[in-house]
């Protein structure tokens, strides 16, 4: 049975208790566009587009008991890290590096000058980049 969908897009939400060093990083350091605030009954988050999927950025009220299992899909099963597609990967890469951004896995070459690479937010949460290099 299908689900009559609302929107097309995914939201992908991110627990955090660092939210300040968080919005810093989504917001400012990959140039993700705000959208939003938005409170709720325990918490309260902040909503960044990816193209045509939301970040949300989660903060609650009780910290949940349990820490980020960094080290993306190797590391735990379930969802492990999201994927966004750069033109211009090495570069980019190279940028980030300039700004101390967390890079756990570099790029590297897979195709015909088409690659991968990880980075990892201030959290740990990792985040494939793929692209042309």
């Amino acid at each position: 049975m299908h689900p009559p969908l609302l929107s097309d897009s995914v939201e992908i939400g991110i627990v955090t208790t660092n939210m300040s060093d968080m919005r810093a990083f989504y917001g400012e350091l990959l140039g993700l566009k705000y959208e939003s605030e938005l409170a709720f009954p325990g918490g309260h988050m902040h909503r960044y587009h990816l193209g045509g999927a939301i970040i949300k950025l989660v903060s609650y009220d009780t910290a949940p008991a349990n820490e980020v299992i960094p080290g993306g899909g190797h590391s735990a099963r379930g969802y492990r890290y999201i994927s966004m597609g750069v033109n211009g990967l090495s570069a980019w890469f190279k940028e980030l590096k300039a700004n101390g951004v967390d890079i756990p896995v570099d790029v590297t070459a897979f195709a015909d000058g088409i690659g991968f690479g990880f980075i990892a937010d201030p959290d740990g949460n990792w985040i494939e980049v793929f692209g042309i290099l």
